[in-house]
């Protein structure tokens, strides 16, 4: 009954890796792929059709199908593209957590430094303005 022997996805991450009784794959593919590149083993006297290969940013649904003189077999892969706003985006992100962890050390020596002075000017007080007990 199984017509096809191994797919795998040339130019996309396939989340499962091929299995004769899995009929549907996820698959996310970079901003520049615009078609899914398969490669596969077919039993002897089968052909396959792919349909809806032109890939749009976001989500894609592309089937390949399986056929011989008796049966045919529908494999269907919801393919996510991403756009090139997202890859973007990320890698400005990324940029502001690095300037953000900058700033951060910089808050911390002023909070540490204005600690130290606080207490510095507690003892100075304190020993100034002690008042000493008088003994009779």
């Amino acid at each position: 009954m199984f017509m096809l022997k191994d797919l795998k996805i040339l130019n996309g991450n396939l989340e499962l890796k091929y299995n004769e009784y899995t009929y549907e794959y996820t698959v996310t593919v970079d901003n520049d792929v615009n078609s899914l590149e398969f490669e596969y083993v077919l039993d002897d006297d089968c052909y396959v059709d792919i349909k809806d290969n032109n890939l749009e940013k976001g989500e894609n649904i592309v089937t390949l199908d399986v056929y011989n003189v008796d049966n045919s077999i529908t494999y269907t892969f919801y393919v996510y593209k991403e756009s090139e706003e997202e890859v973007n985006g990320i890698d400005n992100y990324m940029k502001s957590l690095e300037v953000a962890n900058t700033n951060n050390t910089e808050f911390y020596k002023v909070q540490i430094l204005s600690v130290s002075l606080f207490l510095t000017l507690i003892i100075i007080f304190s020993i100034l303005f002690h008042k000493k007990k008088v003994s009779k």
